[in-house]
């Protein structure tokens, strides 16, 4: 693939693991380079599916997904997969290293480069605390760090691959407010040649993303940015922080 010039495009995409239950239907999305667009919505909504598809672990069963204007059926899948990178919720890490477990996707990857994916993920403080900073070896599926460590960890490994495409499932959830800011600002520097997706519940990341898509029932119900959204009296994004806010008040 050549590099990013405009962005990524759903442009009428239907799509069913079974033929008799949709999972996405006519979806229309367009993210542009430079942009974080958050995902959202209730489980089974559709926000892994279009990531599956973006993946092309399946294709739609209509519409397409381009890159730039080309359709994803036209590229190589190898080019394919190495152009987009995804750090998931589950954070794998093994027995080894930090630097070995940042280095997984990119072996040969200069100390610099993986110092650099460290501090876009916000872990260079804490991995240069550690014993033996970069070196230090892991306990089994890194049990020797926090979970908000471990996410930062995984989300290093995703940054270091260098993808104009990265796709983050609930990035902040385990972290501190004043280091979701922080990471949420240094991703947005290092994304400005980049399509950024955030697959996320979490409202305060939700709120900082350049686009807003919000997923129900296999469909684009609402998509702005978090002012706009707030604006749609009745929307479903405005209802979903108006019963947070109440559950907090609660709970508070």
């Amino acid at each position: 693939m050549e590099p990013l010039r405009n962005g990524v495009r759903f442009s009428g995409v239907c799509f069913r693991y079974q033929s008799d239950r949709p999972c996405l239907e006519g979806i229309d999305l367009e993210a542009s380079r430079g942009t974080i667009t958050a995902l959202v919505g209730p489980t089974g909504s559709g926000k892994s599916t279009l990531v599956t598809l973006l993946l092309r672990l399946f294709d739609p069963d209509q519409g397409s997904i381009e890159i730039d204007g080309r359709d994803l059926r036209g590229l190589q899948l190898e080019s394919l997969r190495r152009n987009v990178a995804i750090a998931l919720q589950e954070n794998l890490l093994f027995g080894t290293t930090v630097r070995e477990n940042i280095r997984m996707a990119v072996p040969n990857a200069s100390d610099e480069a993986v110092r650099e994916a460290a501090r876009v993920a916000c872990a260079d403080v804490f991995i240069e605390a550690l014993p033996e900073g970069y070196d230090t070896l892991l306990g089994e599926r890194g049990t020797k760090l926090s979970t908000g460590q471990r996410q930062r960890i995984s989300i290093a490994r995703a940054i270091l691959k260098d993808s104009p495409i990265l796709v983050l499932d609930e990035p902040t959830a385990s972290l501190d407010p004043a280091t979701e800011i922080e990471l949420l600002a240094r991703l947005s520097a290092w994304g400005r040649d980049r399509v950024i997706f955030l697959v996320t519940h979490r409202l305060s990341t939700i709120r900082r993303a350049d686009q807003i898509v919000v997923l129900a029932d296999g469909r684009v119900r609402e998509r702005g940015t978090h002012d706009e959204l707030m604006g749609e009296t009745g929307g479903s994004y405005r209802r979903h922080l108006e019963l947070e806010d109440a559950a907090a008040g609660v709970a508070g």
